[in-house]
């Protein structure tokens, strides 16, 4: 017999009668067999899922919503949270294969999901951290706390604070002062020279008035800010707050987690703005 160097390889141009199923692919201790088993458990149309009625409309069907948060949860897991990369799972993974049935949904029916299902995937993962409660999988004794700041849809310039605002405020007048007294002296100087400057005139006007427009719109905001007794105003994104750690400073938020040390299993998460 002559001896191999080399494992042996399959021919990927043979062909099978009887190929195997992707079942077999995937192992009994798999991570996708748990989010099936779960999923399967769960009523969507209570947890507040849409598409759940199973009502047939025009066009073509609508993907079933488990299928979508199987995949939604399978991505959470591994850290896949792009909607293409997950599309992109659907075609190569054969876990993922295996978990949607062989289903393929565009990136962008993914997101929608997502965004159309936020309060329903809440309660979902309210109902799988009582469900690991029930079994007993946090230990309670010990937990992990950690946080991390995620940058929002929104620049710094566009937050403001008191202290910003009064700040922009003091210069803009100081520049509508400025332009007034040098419009006054220019007035003064034509009048003894008896000569208009009508275009130099036009300029600083124009520079006046736009000023004095975007003093409006600061007090504007000032006026809003203390109206919202809140220390932080967002003109894009009205979550979105200015936040700082070890010298730098993003617009974001802080996510704030904590993990049980049994299983390492999440037991809370918030979203906060400090």
């Amino acid at each position: 017999m002559t001896p191999r160097r080399y494992k042996a390889v399959s021919n990927r141009h043979q062909i099978s009668l009887l190929p195997p199923s992707i079942e077999d692919y995937v192992q009994e201790t798999n991570p996708v067999r748990a989010i099936d088993a779960y999923v399967s458990t769960l009523d969507l149309a209570k947890q507040g899922f849409q598409n759940t009625s199973g009502v047939i409309l025009a066009g073509q069907p609508a993907y079933p919503p488990e299928a979508l948060l199987k995949l939604y949860l399978y991505g959470y897991i591994n850290k896949v949270r792009s909607s293409r990369r997950l599309e992109s799972e659907t075609y190569r993974n054969l876990d993922v294969i295996r978990l949607v049935e062989a289903l393929r949904p565009s990136y962008k029916t993914i997101a929608d999901f997502r965004k159309n299902n936020s309060k329903a995937l809440t309660a979902t993962n309210r109902d799988f951290v009582l469900l690991c409660k029930e079994l007993q999988l946090f230990g309670g004794e010990t937990l992990g706390i950690d946080g991390r700041f995620f940058k929002a849809d929104a620049s710094k310039d566009s937050i403001y604070t008191e202290g910003k605002l009064e700040k922009q405020l003091q210069q803009l007048e100081q520049k509508i002062n400025a332009y007034q007294e040098q419009l006054a002296l220019q007035d003064e100087a034509d009048n003894q020279a008896g000569l208009g400057s009508l275009i130099e005139d036009q300029q600083l006007n124009e520079k006046i008035t736009a000023l004095k427009e975007k003093q409006a719109i600061k007090k504007a905001l000032q006026k809003r800010l203390q109206e919202n007794d809140s220390k932080q105003l967002s003109t894009v994104d009205p979550d979105a707050r200015l936040l700082s750690k070890r010298g730098q400073t993003i617009a974001g938020y802080n996510v704030q987690i904590a993990v049980d040390a049994k299983h390492k299993l999440i037991v809370a998460e918030a979203v906060t703005r400090r």
